[in-house]
């Protein structure tokens, strides 16, 4: 009897420890992502790292009069092989906007003796304002924008990109800047 319990701990164990796998990233976002997505916007690779952007609604009490989608970024590893896995921060952003929203969301992950493995920023919102024609993007202390993707889902305007703590600027036709309200 005690060794089928010892047993049964050291499973438990090993399963606790492997962390759970899911078979495809969209199992894993379903099960992982601790809030209810109502709609996957875009997914991109980077670094060997899988960014999820997708909605959601808001949650929480002092949150109650926010009725409409709130974004959220989330990190996966993996494949559909090996199984995927949520890695990042999971949460949501919202601020009020007559323009465009700008959210950041870091992700770190760090080796055994405490180096940096991987450091990826990712930049993102809503763009609200019907005259930007673009969203652009630099990296801190530089002044080389590039276009952020946009992304058109069911009659709203999204834009993502990945830089290093990066600084946004929209742009109408013209290619004048429109500022953020």
């Amino acid at each position: 009897m005690r060794r089928w319990t010892v047993l049964l701990f050291v499973m438990v164990l090993m399963l606790t420890l492997a962390g759970c796998k899911y078979p495809t990233l969209e199992k894993a976002i379903a099960e992982t992502i601790p809030f209810e997505v109502q709609d996957v916007l875009y997914k991109t690779k980077n670094d060997g790292m899988t960014i999820v952007l997708y909605s959601t609604k808001a949650e929480g009490e002092e949150v109650k009069h926010i009725k409409e989608p709130v974004l959220g970024v989330s990190f996966f590893e993996g494949n559909d092989e090996e199984g995927w896995k949520n890695d990042g921060p999971n949460g949501w952003e919202h601020a009020e906007s007559e323009t465009y929203s700008i959210y950041h969301e870091n992700y770190t992950k760090y080796g055994d003796k405490g180096e940096i493995l991987k450091d990826i920023y990712v930049v993102f919102g809503e763009i609200k304002n019907e005259n930007i024609d673009s969203i652009e993007f630099a990296n801190k202390d530089s002044e080389e924008y590039k276009k952020a993707k946009m992304i058109e889902k069911d009659g709203k305007r999204y834009y993502v990109g990945i830089g290093i703590s990066p600084q946004v600027r929209a742009l109408n036709s013209n290619g004048e800047v429109i500022p953020q309200q």
